[in-house]
């Protein structure tokens, strides 16, 4: 570095010397001829005097070349790690779009089979059975429920992640979200020869929050506790806890030790690799109980020990509500009075769930196979509620709907409610039904009596008017 600076200081000093002494030989010999001149006065300053100053100068300048250098180099840099960035954004955008696609591809594709399985089941469920085939029945609607719910909880993480899952505050029975949860595995523990206690007691009443998801919590807990253990018994109790309700489940399992209980809730992770061999699951169960629980403004705990079974304590400040206990849900469709519904499905097996589920109501139902012909049975006829699917050939329900949006408004015809009945259930997808003028959806597998309810509320509010006028 030293050496850098030196010979420049060299070159520039000898031009500066050698321009002091031409400057001052001119001055002193030949304009004003002096006697006693002598060029090594001048050659003496300029060494002590421009030396220092010369490689001053010359540090400052290199200093400066040296800073700009790095300064360039440093932009370069910036530039090349904010492109960098920027590709790398787009990749990440571009594998959460593909995982999107994915999961709504996925979602489709096994909630259409589930839609004929578990209608099926429900339609076979309302009609005359024999107890062992009723059981059979409800052991084949509990296992496509379980699958369903693994399904659920994969979309469910993959909203919590991107931060865009939503909470319900509703008013809601306590006792009916804890049956719903419970009585979908009251066969399998009977079948496995457990005990099955659930006991809500004091806390039985009306709560504001999120029903869907409490059940879903519930659901996986119980879930849990019946695939880990093989006898004994497994128990869900509810009681008021300060200013809120602590939900136990508890099981007379295998048990957790310490290292197993401390990675419970991460995501696709079991115990341990035996168990995943074992019992199976994807390890999803826990983690999104945690984060709904979490979301919900509440606490979840785990007491074990290896062989002495397992308790999840969930603590939630669900506000009690002072009114009467709800009616239990069910199927409503025999207070609609006579229907007319136009449904439209691509699928032979959905218009088969479709025909019996709305023909065990009394309900008249017109099938049809894709959008076009939903559109063209709509103007030939009046119907009271439109079911559209919203994939099918042709012309896919969102172009129906918004065909019939548009007929209505030319013709000046009573818009006629229409309801997505689908298996894509995607928060986008909810924009994209409402922007094309659909007024409320029902996923598959279709449940009748959510689906009568929907029926329902779009109904209520037209027949009300008409009573007003």
């Amino acid at each position: 570095m030293t050496w850098e600076k030196l010979w420049p200081t060299a070159l520039m000093q000898a031009a500066i010397t050698a321009a002091a002494m031409g400057i001052d030989y001119l001055i002193n010999v030949v304009i004003f001829p002096n006697a006693d001149y002598t060029p090594w006065v001048t050659f003496g300053i300029c060494q002590v005097v421009g030396l220092p100053a010369t490689y001053y100068n010359v540090s400052l300048r290199i200093d400066a070349q040296r800073a700009r250098r790095a300064l360039a180099a440093s932009q370069a840099e910036r530039d090349d790690a904010l492109a960098r960035l920027e590709l790398a954004l787009e990749d990440a955008e571009a594998a959460s779009r593909a995982k999107s696609t994915f999961l709504a591809t996925m979602s489709h594709e096994i909630r259409t089979p589930l839609n004929g399985v578990l209608g099926m089941a429900e339609a076979m469920a309302a009609g005359p059975l024999a107890a062992e085939q009723r059981e059979r029945l409800a052991v084949v609607r509990q296992c496509g429920q379980a699958v369903l719910a693994q399904l659920g909880d994969v979309l469910d993480l993959s909203k919590i992640e991107a931060g865009r899952l939503e909470l319900e505050e509703i008013e809601f029975d306590l006792g009916l979200v804890v049956d719903g949860a419970a009585g979908a595995f009251a066969a399998l523990a009977r079948a496995k020869g457990l005990d099955f206690i659930v006991d809500i007691g004091a806390a039985r009443g009306v709560y504001r929050g999120d029903p869907t998801r409490l059940r879903q919590v519930l659901y996986n807990l119980i879930s849990n506790a019946l695939k880990f253990t093989e006898t004994g018994a497994i128990s869900l109790r509810a009681q008021p806890a300060g200013a809120g309700l602590r939900f136990t489940v508890r099981d007379t399992g295998i048990g957790l030790d310490r290292a197993a209980i401390d990675q419970l809730f991460t995501p696709f992770t079991q115990a341990d690799t035996s168990t995943a061999r074992r019992f199976g699951g994807a390890g999803l169960g826990l983690a999104i109980c945690r984060e709904l629980v979490r979301m919900m403004g509440g606490t979840i705990m785990v007491e074990s020990a290896p062989g002495q079974g397992a308790a999840f304590i969930v603590e939630l400040p669900l506000a009690a509500v002072a009114e009467p206990a709800l009616a239990p849900p069910g199927v409503v469709a025999a207070d609609l009075g006579p229907l007319r519904i136009l449904a439209a499905d691509d699928n032979p097996t959905n218009r088969l769930v479709i025909k019996a589920l709305l023909g065990q109501a009394g309900i008249e139902v017109a099938v049809v196979e894709d959008g076009r012909a939903a559109l063209a049975a709509w103007k030939a006829g009046r119907y009271d509620v439109v079911l559209m699917d919203v994939r099918m050939p042709v012309m896919d329900g969102l172009a129906a709907t918004r065909a019939i949006r548009r007929a209505e408004a030319d013709q000046r015809r009573p818009r006629t409610p229409i309801i997505a009945l689908t298996a894509d259930v995607m928060a986008d997808h909810l924009a994209d039904y409402q922007a094309a003028g659909m007024d409320a959806y029902v996923p598959k597998p279709v449940e009748a009596a959510r689906l009568f309810e929907t029926i329902e509320s779009l109904l209520v509010p037209s027949e009300a008017a008409s009573d007003a006028a």
